[in-house]
């Protein structure tokens, strides 16, 4: 199997994520696109090339896990932003300073990978040193 809709259905399934409510609310078509777009941003990321097969839990590195995180990641804060941008826009306080916060916040959270699936991923492999002690 594939890094795609119905592997990331399956992750999120209800009885096996904490998440499994907020990923089914979401429309079909935006949870395909934010997996397309989370692999790419993961891909990205990583020194070798990004692993397509599904792994299993005690996998480590787990690409696919990683990539489904960072999709529902996306999915809820792209939420959030269009929440505190409708506010702002119908809000008597509108202001530069806080358009400028939102623009800022929008373009960190669809560049940044989220803590959920770093903890799937090695993105720096020389970093880690073994020493003796």
């Amino acid at each position: 199997m594939s890094i795609d809709i119905t592997s990331a259905n399956a992750y999120f399934g209800a009885a096996v994520h904490i998440q499994s409510e907020s990923w089914t609310r979401i429309p079909l078509a935006r949870r395909i696109a934010a997996i397309s777009h989370a692999a790419r941003l993961i891909a990205n990321r990583l020194e070798d090339p990004l692993e397509t097969d599904t792994t299993s839990p005690g996998d480590f590195p787990r690409h696919d896990a990683a990539v489904y995180e960072q999709a529902l990641w996306l999915l809820t804060a792209s939420d959030l932003n269009a929440t505190v941008q409708a506010f702002i826009l119908n809000s008597k306080q509108q202001g530069g300073s806080i358009a400028a916060n939102v623009r800022a916040l929008q373009s960190v959270s669809q560049a940044t990978i989220c803590q959920p699936a770093l903890k799937h991923l090695v993105l720096n492999p020389r970093s880690v040193r073994m020493t003796r002690g």
